[in-house]
């Protein structure tokens, strides 16, 4: 191929991309995805293609497919942070339920960025999922450091330190929450929970 005929690919292939992000952008994802396609077929070591096919995939819970394109554009570009927290989010998703998988994908992107908060929310997350409640009571506090009051990071908090029967400090988080958000169910029937488990001196 001449030098003028792969600069017309590549233009084609960025337009039809172009076009893809807009139908993604817009919710059609399968049409978005057939452009992806398109552009994939002429440009097929693409990673950011793959990426953003990924990302259609994934909205349309085709979870396995996305993963593979995932893992595709992971080979091609393996600092790539947002396919990482990607692809623990769906590795998290009650469908697939990986966590510890997901868990690996959230430290490799807190290798790249550690002191991204999302990253340190997912991993917590993950962590409290595995039964590994104090580790993921560290990665919490590393966010509560920066956004003390997110609501969802106090939340779960307070829920992994009832899963270690610490019941007071639980449920002073989901008071700290209740201040501001009075109507918060999660945080109304988890504090409820936690009473209880105390009152009966039972695990949560």
């Amino acid at each position: 191929m001449d030098k003028s005929s792969s600069d017309d690919t590549k233009k084609d292939a960025k337009e039809l991309h172009k076009k893809a992000l807009k139908l993604q952008h817009d919710g059609k994802q399968e049409e978005a995805i057939s452009y992806f396609d398109k552009a994939l077929e002429l440009a097929p070591g693409n990673a950011e293609l793959l990426y953003d096919k990924a990302i259609s995939l994934q909205m349309l819970f085709r979870f396995d497919d996305a993963l593979n394109h995932y893992d595709k554009s992971l080979k091609i570009e393996p600092n790539n942070f947002a396919a990482l927290i990607n692809k623990g989010l769906c590795l998290t998703n009650p469908k697939m339920n990986r966590q510890e998988e997901a868990l690996l994908c959230f430290e490799e992107a807190l290798r790249l960025e550690p002191n991204d908060v999302g990253a340190l929310s997912l991993k917590g997350y993950s962590l409290d999922s595995i039964g590994k409640y104090s580790e993921a009571i560290a990665c919490f506090d590393k966010v509560l450091q920066v956004e003390p009051n997110d609501s969802n990071v106090l939340l779960n908090k307070g829920l992994a330190l009832a899963h270690l029967a610490r019941y007071d400090e639980a449920i002073a988080y989901f008071d700290k929450v209740l201040e501001d958000e009075p109507d918060n169910l999660f945080a109304l029937e988890w504090k409820k929970e936690a009473i209880n488990a105390q009152n009966k001196h039972l695990m949560f």
